[in-house]
């Protein structure tokens, strides 16, 4: 592996690289099969100088959550600020970045976070997050008219998350494609609580 001249800069684009390819490998293969070694060998460096970045597999993995975590939520956040998008080409915007997200993850990969605890506490901390904002974009989509104003939003959230979890406990995904699935989930809660002018833009699109 190329080295720069600065020690600094080179662990820095060396810790990237390994990000990269472990996230690549886990959501390819699943996230048990792949090794430290693995990564280690794909990089061509030492076992020593990825122990030396990467104490086990769930840092290593926790920091790519993260990263993607928050590269999505950039995404969303630069999207949703641009005055020209309503809530409905908000909420289309984040539908397409997780079924891309799909289309490249093995269901190994989610079904296996539950094996990593600090992993799983912070994607609960980030869920949480989500949960507050959730509501205030709910309210605004009533107010563009878009939502229905006598829905409990609050509930049909709930509802949402226990067909999530429903979905991973049960394996659906071994006889569905994930991709097939989120796409089901989505379409019905959407037509639920969409108002006529909301549904006339998801038939649109």
């Amino acid at each position: 592996m190329r080295k720069t001249n600065n020690p600094t800069c080179y662990r820095q684009e060396l810790k990237d690289k390994i990000l990269t390819v472990a996230m690549k490998e886990f959501k390819q293969k699943g996230i048990r099969s792949v090794k430290m070694d693995d990564i280690a060998n794909l990089l061509s460096i030492s076992k020593r100088t990825m122990y030396e970045i990467y104490a086990d597999k769930e840092h290593l993995l926790l920091e790519g959550v993260c990263r993607n975590e928050k590269y999505k939520t950039e995404c969303v956040e630069k999207f949703s600020n641009d005055p020209h998008h309503n809530v409905m080409d908000i909420i289309m915007e984040v539908y397409h970045l997780q079924m891309e997200d799909l289309a490249k993850t093995n269901p190994l990969f989610y079904a296996e976070l539950k094996r990593y605890p600090k992993v799983m506490s912070y994607l609960q901390e980030r869920h949480a997050d989500k949960e507050r904002k959730s509501q205030s974009f709910f309210l605004r989509g009533v107010e563009e008219g878009y939502f229905r104003a006598d829905v409990d939003y609050n509930i049909v959230s709930r509802i949402g998350n226990a067909s999530i979890l429903y979905v991973m406990e049960n394996q659906l995904y071994r006889e569905f494609e994930l991709q097939h699935i989120f796409r089901n989930i989505i379409v019905l809660f959407m037509r639920g609580f969409c108002t006529d002018k909301g549904l006339a833009i998801i038939e649109k699109l």
